[in-house]
């Protein structure tokens, strides 16, 4: 219809028209958006995020296979993560962080190359750290289910190690290829991913009470990880991050040791630790994102780190 017949239309066919043409336009959108998150060519892109699904449905499988290998009564000795687990349970184990680690990162290159293929290439500085997340998420299946050794893990540990696996990989898509407008979505979602598996990896550690030479590590490793996941969002070069990393990692280390020493649970160390990993995160993205930390960036997350902490151990 050229402009002249349509300027000929009474005025209630145009209204009719326009809204017409704008539900038409609406909907040729969100067929090119994941989660109603502006993402160009998403329909071109499914293939890649069905591979991310696919290695979370396979990890969730393997940690399923250890659930069943751990199940049972336990002999009540120390650790628990030892009671109902043998040689060929972690051996296993560590076939399936393999499998989070390489499936991950797999997954991660074809996204990145269906990414290119339509004009949104990742970053030049962008370092191959798609893995970290899933990695964490697996390690903490597989400890809670030979921890808790009971039925419900049958259920829990495959959906913690799906649901981090394909939250983690999502996220980071998301992030990376959102609009602008969509941006703080995207970032949410994954900072939510992060620190839901921050959480349930320093829990399962902390639950066992181990010594202050096997756990301080574990966390510090864990967290470090993470903290270079999450700077992933920073833009800056790769020495800077994995310097930043193990700053961060190496403080999570020392509050496991003082944390050791506080009679709490599991749950609410794990929780001490997630404060400490928030702040620390946080903080260190700040600075790597706006080269400065101001006083508003210090009241934000100190008073929040503070405010956690002091509900803990009050609870505690």
């Amino acid at each position: 219809m050229n402009p002249e017949d349509r300027d000929e239309l009474p005025g209630k066919d145009v209204e009719r028209l326009r809204s017409a043409v704008e539900v038409a336009e609406s909907r040729e959108d969100e067929e090119h958006k994941v989660f109603g998150l502006g993402i160009s060519n998403a329909d071109a892109r499914q293939p890649s995020y069905g591979q991310g699904v696919v290695v979370s449905l396979l990890t969730a499988a393997a940690v399923l296979v250890l659930a069943v290998i751990a199940v049972g009564e336990g002999d009540h000795s120390d650790p628990p993560v030892l009671q109902r687990t043998d040689n060929l349970f972690w051996i296993i184990a560590a076939l399936v962080m393999v499998l989070a680690v390489a499936g991950s990162q797999l997954a991660e290159r074809n996204a990145a190359r269906a990414a290119e293929a339509v004009g949104h290439p990742r970053p030049e500085n962008a370092m191959a750290t798609a893995w970290t997340v899933p990695f964490a998420a697996a390690f903490a299946a597989i400890v809670l289910v030979a921890t808790f050794h009971n039925r419900a893990m049958l259920v829990i540990g495959p959906m913690i190690a799906f649901f981090g696996t394909a939250g983690a990989l999502l996220s980071r898509d998301l992030l990376d290829d959102a609009d602008e407008q969509s941006g703080r979505v995207a970032s949410t979602i994954h900072t939510l991913v992060v620190d839901a598996v921050a959480f349930l990896a320093f829990s399962a550690i902390y639950l066992n009470k181990l010594s202050s030479w096997i756990s301080a590590p574990l966390v510090g490793l864990i967290g470090g990880l993470l903290i270079l996941e999450t700077l992933e969002r920073g833009g800056i070069i790769a020495p800077t991050r994995v310097f930043y990393a193990i700053i961060g990692g190496w403080a999570l280390a020392q509050v496991t040791i003082a944390l050791n020493w506080w009679p709490s649970s599991g749950w609410t160390g794990g929780a001490v630790l997630l404060t400490v990993f928030y702040v620390a995160a946080g903080l260190i993205l700040v600075r790597a994102q706006k080269n400065e930390i101001r006083m508003r960036d210090l009241a934000e997350f100190g008073i929040a780190g503070a405010g956690a902490l002091i509900v803990l151990a009050v609870l505690s």
